[in-house]
């Protein structure tokens, strides 16, 4: 009977460590997604730009900048990108449209600084996505 009550034990036991019917699933590979912007940035254009850049023209102060952000798709990421001003280190929370459009206003950006204005472009990517490249900087003169 001993015996018996053991292997009803174990058995037990096993069944629960089984990973059959787990709500977790299977572990999903990482998705390495390539993208790249194109549009108005701060007065300069961008043309599929996914690398350190600098931006021909001066920053305009006023005004806004529209940007496209070239491979989006709501499958990879999410609808946000942070843009950061390196050098006096403000950060705007863009909302990326449907269409892969984001805008933000250029004096939250850039305020009154004069110089170079070094911006770090990072989207926000879903779980599981490996963005290439991560972010990249935009900078240019004013």
């Amino acid at each position: 009977m001993k015996r018996f009550l053991f292997g009803i034990a174990l058995f037990g036991l096993l069944a629960c460590n089984s990973d059959e019917g787990s709500s977790t699933g299977p572990v999903q590979e990482p998705v390495t997604v390539n993208w790249s912007l194109s549009g108005t940035f701060g007065g300069g254009k961008v043309d599929s730009v996914n690398v350190d850049t600098h931006v021909n023209g001066l920053v305009s102060r006023s005004g806004s900048s529209r940007v496209h952000l070239n491979g989006y798709d709501t499958t990879y990421f999410e609808n946000t990108v942070q843009l950061t001003h390196l050098q006096n280190m403000t950060h705007v929370t863009a909302s990326i449209d449907a269409d892969g459009y984001f805008s933000f206003d250029n004096m939250e950006l850039f305020g009154l600084r004069d110089g170079t204005n070094s911006v770090r472009i990072t989207p926000s990517a879903k779980v599981n996505v490996v963005l290439n490249p991560e972010s990249f900087v935009l900078y240019s003169n004013r």
